[in-house]
């Protein structure tokens, strides 16, 4: 083969790869487009405080900051089932909590500002 034809094949080739990148990034941004769109309309205005009521696992308490670090379930309207730390409003609220405690709190906030108000003990998981 000559290379001038695997040079042109080579570029061929990279010419449709960019091609299709393209077209699927294009499909991409209006699909988080759209996605985005839902989301905020699912939520409250923004600034407006909210309040939710989750089921969770604790993994962690950090006393030192103040913070629970949680699996928790969906929030409506706000974020979905993760894994993530919480401040919460009073230290007193997770006195006696230990890893693997199933518990129902309350977040109270304006997004993405909020925090841990109210728990309650459920069991261990």
């Amino acid at each position: 083969m000559r290379l001038w034809k695997a040079i042109a094949l080579v570029n061929l080739a990279l010419g449709v790869g960019l091609l299709m990148g393209y077209l699927w990034w294009g499909r991409e941004a209006a699909r988080t487009r759209q996605e985005t769109t839902v989301t905020i309309q699912a939520g409250a205005a923004p600034g407006e405080e909210r309040q939710w009521i989750v089921r969770g696992v604790v993994r962690s308490v950090v006393p030192e900051i103040n913070v629970l670090v949680l699996t928790h379930e969906d929030i409506p309207g706000f974020m979905p089932s993760m894994t993530m730390g919480f401040r919460a409003a009073n230290p007193r609220l997770y006195n006696g909590l230990q890893a693997g405690d199933v518990i129902r709190f309350t977040l109270k906030g304006v997004p993405p500002n909020v925090t841990i108000v109210a728990i309650t003990r459920e069991g261990k998981s």
